[in-house]
């Protein structure tokens, strides 16, 4: 009798698949997901987390052959985090034969803050430590913003790993003029990293950066991101620690360009561009600088991302995706 309980039910729900394409439909979108899993990493400067995507068909092992797909790694812009990819890691690899591996840099999102201070490449050297450690050895590497020096750094130094760059929202700071040393400086210490208000204020100040171009969902998210950049930073500035992240102004930018001999892509966004321009930064100029410093034949520059705002990854993540899709393979990657 239970064995033929089982039989019925069993003839029902096969009959219910069948009769259902819709059933059918969303069962297969679900096979086709990737799973997204995530973990923290111990590196000589501190630990770094980090979320990824890993092929069913591969079982986790990424000596596999079934998946010719290249590997990524993704970085982010300051302040965010490895949530700035959480909508575009699915599109990356919808068809789970991509690992994306997205990372905290240390010092933002659930990564440490680093244990001393560093300049962007020893920042980059310890993310290479953690694509090792999940055996990955040849990749693709993403950077936004501040990402784009991650990026650039480990694309230019270590060309036998690096396969693609792809950059977004690409800005070429300018160095820092030197300002002459203050005696009241040594004395009183600079000021506060975040001046905390009774009233709370301090947090809507986050809030309000942003609310113009994102919806309330995605602000909370990036306020969470910046109120976690803001209290690691306070914490490695305080009088006893003074651990310093090296600015992007100081970073060699054109010996990176230089020195980067793999194809790169450059996706900008119009929003974001037209912010920069009106705000003073000339992002158009800068652009345009850093693209010359690679050389014509490098680097290819998609169209505009529209409408592209600073947080376009996010807000237009099917657009971006598909551009680095075809590019990827435009490139047999």
């Amino acid at each position: 009798k239970h064995k033929m309980t089982c039989s019925i039910v069993g003839l029902f729900l096969t009959t219910l698949c069948i009769l259902s394409p819709a059933a059918n439909t969303a069962a297969a979108a679900a096979a086709m997901t990737p799973s997204i899993s995530k973990g923290i990493i111990s590196t000589s400067l501190g630990d770094v987390h980090y979320i990824t995507t890993k092929s069913p068909n591969n079982d986790d092992d990424q000596k596999s052959t079934k998946s010719k797909a290249t590997p990524c790694l993704a970085f982010h812009m300051s302040p965010r985090s490895v949530d700035e990819y959480a909508d575009a890691i699915p599109l990356l690899s919808k068809n789970n034969d991509r690992i994306v591996v997205a990372m905290d840099e240390l010092g933002y999102g659930s990564s440490s803050n680093p244990k001393r201070s560093c300049t962007i490449d020893e920042m980059a050297d310890a993310m290479l430590d953690v694509a090792h450690a999940l055996q990955i050895e040849k990749f693709v590497v993403f950077g936004s913003l501040l990402g784009c020096f991650t990026a650039l750094s480990l694309a230019s130094r270590y060309p036998e790993k690096v396969c693609a760059v792809v950059l977004t929202n690409l800005y070429h700071y300018p160095p820092k003029p030197p300002s002459p040393p203050s005696a009241d400086e040594d004395e009183k210490g600079v000021g506060p990293v975040w001046d905390l208000k009774e009233d709370g204020t301090h947090l809507v100040d986050i809030w309000n950066k942003r609310s113009a171009w994102l919806d309330p969902k995605l602000n909370t998210r990036a306020t969470y991101d910046e109120m976690s950049y803001l209290l690691k930073k306070q914490q490695r500035c305080s009088s006893t620690t003074k651990i310093e992240i090296q600015d992007a102004s100081a970073f060699d930018f054109a010996n990176a360009a230089k020195n980067t001999k793999c194809p790169v892509l450059c996706i900008q966004g119009q929003s974001c561009t037209s912010f920069f321009d009106s705000i003073g930064f000339d992002m158009t100029g800068q652009f345009e600088k850093a693209r010359q410093m690679f050389g014509e034949d490098k680097v290819e520059v998609a169209p505009f991302i529209q409408p592209g705002s600073l947080n376009l990854i996010n807000q237009d993540a099917e657009q971006w995706a598909d551009v680095v899709n075809k590019y990827l393979t435009s490139k047999g990657l």
